[in-house]
């Protein structure tokens, strides 16, 4: 498999094949970075009861015949994605033979389900909770102040890319994206539909849906700027580890201290010595973050816009403090409500660290058994 977003994938896939081998499943291990196309061919023939790849580009591989490659291993596929499926449309649209989707979303479940009807079964799953390997050595250790682990998104960048396009494209996009700056409830697809009935474009819906994927990469990239400028403006230390701030205003406040990205690894204790962390849902209405989860399991307190899902298994304000993109602006005082209060924490942190054992790995583990 190949890593992405600071080898997040590789460490995905380390922690579900560690749990399975706990729970007494063999598991034979593939690394891209390790071993080679011929190594994957020789995989041909042998017989699995399943293979699972995070953001998976295997169902692209064909051998010399031009058959897909996982046509011919003896196992169900389950590519296991992390985004919204536009971002993996291509493979998503590959005819396997024993093709099966895990997704963190129920919004991203139902949209592979209508789309693409090849794909035998389609499942919702989060991304399991994960300790740090070096955890605090009390509850005194935590870092005072707001953690933020990860990559500045320069909206304006990706504005400029929307506006580059040729213009009958360009207007797709922009309608798209005028649907999701005017609902804050409104998901990807929702959208982009909404625009698709209005014009006669002639394209099959999930192409046209991934072809303005840039109105999703824009909105996540402007609230999560917007949220990170509201949490500065709360006066509170915010921390942030993560690349190109340098193209954003946000290390000029003073009560912000910007520091280089960290592997996802390291993030976990960056996590652990925190306690609060930040996260800014990358336009999930139907599902969690990973980085929610991990706040949870590792002892801080999130703070995050909620999802359907949130609402579900956590309670906003007892479990995690929410915010909303709809009052952003309510955000610096709703900070520093709860962030100086020492026993909202402490009881905060301990009611999320009983409720987030359901997600773990191991969890995660348990529920694969029961679908293969």
């Amino acid at each position: 498999m190949s890593g992405i977003a600071y080898d997040s994938t590789r460490f995905f896939a380390a922690c579900l094949g560690k749990a399975l081998e706990n729970a007494g499943i063999e598991v034979t291990w593939f690394d891209f970075r390790r071993q080679t196309m011929k190594d994957l061919e020789a995989l041909c023939g042998q017989s699995f009861d399943a293979v699972i790849d995070y953001n998976s580009k295997l169902p692209g591989a064909v051998l010399d015949d031009g058959t897909p490659f996982l046509n011919h291993i003896q196992a169900p596929f389950y590519n296991y994605i992390l985004d919204h499926p536009v971002y993996h449309h291509a493979n998503l649209s590959v005819l396997l033979e024993s093709y099966h989707v895990i997704c963190i979303d129920d919004d991203h479940n139902k949209y592979i389900s209508k789309w693409y009807p090849h794909i035998k079964s389609v499942h919702t799953l989060s991304v399991g909770a994960a300790k740090a390997e070096n955890a605090v050595k009390s509850e005194q250790h935590r870092k005072e102040g707001i953690l933020f682990p990860a990559t500045y998104l320069n909206p304006r960048d990706y504005y400029e890319l929307i506006t580059a396009l040729p213009d009958s494209m360009q207007k797709y996009t922009k309608a798209v994206l005028d649907c999701l700056l005017s609902d804050m409830h409104c998901t990807f697809e929702a959208a982009a539909m909404q625009v698709y009935k209005e014009y006669d474009t002639g394209m099959a819906f999930p192409v046209f849906a991934q072809s303005n994927f840039l109105a999703d990469v824009y909105v996540r990239a402007l609230y999560r700027e917007r949220v990170l400028e509201a949490a500065a403006k709360s006066g509170l230390p915010v921390r942030i580890f993560g690349e190109k701030y340098q193209e954003s205003s946000i290390g000029e406040f003073s009560n912000v201290t910007v520091l280089p990205q960290m592997s996802y690894r390291d993030s976990l204790s960056a996590i652990a010595e925190s306690a609060f962390v930040l996260n800014v849902m990358p336009w999930f209405k139907s599902g969690i973050h990973d980085r929610v989860l991990n706040a949870m399991y590792n002892g801080a307190v999130s703070i995050t816009d909620s999802s359907s899902m949130m609402d579900t298994c956590f309670t906003p304000q007892q479990d995690y403090i929410a915010y909303s993109l709809d009052r952003i602006e309510a955000l610096p005082d709703l900070l520093n409500t709860y962030v100086p209060d020492e026993d909202f924490r402490a009881q905060t942190a301990a009611r999320a660290f009983a409720k987030v054992q359901t997600f773990t790995f191991a969890k995660q583990a348990e529920y694969i058994r029961t679908i293969l």
